[in-house]
């Protein structure tokens, strides 16, 4: 049986409500935060790939920011078995620095770790290795190596979409967080994301928490789901468990409007 990679237990999180402002100036702390996740506890098994579903505003990339230690203000548990988690997000566009071509973008990961490794010289990488590297995993995210010379605004929403793959994936996480990868994209270029990140699973061993609204999508992607709304999970389980028999009215109009 595959160990835990991540363990999620009692989480809370909470944010500062800048409405409050009065209410912090008087030391009314309380009044100050909205408590945005509460008592959030899950598992992910290494290799599995779980989806996370629930409208906007339920706390899904609150959890994700959590998890990636984006986000301080919590309390409970987060232990991650991956020293160098990593996230692709909604938008590929504003993600990726619009004022420096590809090949830059995707050697800054390796660059930057060869600075936290310093020291380590034996394994830093020369400028030759990294570029073979990037262009290795350019080719493996289905891209040509000429796109190195081109900047982000220069190609197409896949394209960059497959781009910030790259970047997450050149420095060996084993954990990876899809924060909505595909809602910004048309359902042709949809499918082929998809099918991208079923494949990195497959051939890197990857775990993957896909984070959606689309439950079409979570069915083709992941083999657990976990349902969330106004910061809580109503329910967790295998995908075909939930959506065969949702235990909440919730998920059971979700499915509905999904037409499941």
């Amino acid at each position: 049986m595959e160990k835990d990679i991540l363990n999620v237990s009692d989480l809370n999180v909470y944010y500062r409500n800048k409405q409050n402002l009065m209410s912090r100036i008087r030391g009314n702390s309380e009044r100050s935060l909205q408590h945005v996740l509460k008592n959030v506890s899950f598992s992910m098994k290494k290799g599995e790939v779980l989806g996370l579903v629930g409208e906007s505003g339920c706390g899904k990339t609150s959890l994700a920011k959590a998890i990636l230690g984006m986000q301080k203000q919590y309390d409970g548990e987060i232990m991650l078995d991956c020293p160098n988690p990593q996230m692709v997000f909604q938008d590929p566009y504003s993600s990726l620095n619009p004022a420096k071509k590809i090949g830059w973008i995707l050697e800054e990961p390796l660059r930057m770790r060869a600075r936290m490794d310093k020291g380590k010289e034996k394994d830093r990488l020369s400028r030759a290795e990294r570029q073979e590297k990037v262009d290795r995993m350019l080719g493996r995210v289905g891209l040509d190596v000429k796109l190195k010379e081109h900047y982000p605004a220069e190609l197409s929403g896949g394209q960059r979409q497959r781009v910030a793959i790259a970047a997450a994936l050149l420095c060996g996480t084993d954990f990876l967080i899809a924060d909505e990868p595909v809602s910004a994209l048309d359902v042709t270029i949809q499918a082929q994301i998809i099918r991208l990140l079923l494949k990195l699973h497959k051939e890197l061993g990857i775990s993957i928490l896909f984070i959606s609204h689309d439950l079409r999508v979570v069915y083709q992607m992941c083999d657990r789901v976990i349902i969330m709304k106004n910061g809580e999970i109503l329910e967790q389980g295998k995908v075909e468990e939930i959506y065969g028999n949702p235990s909440t009215d919730y998920t059971r109009l979700l499915l509905e409007a999904a037409n499941l």
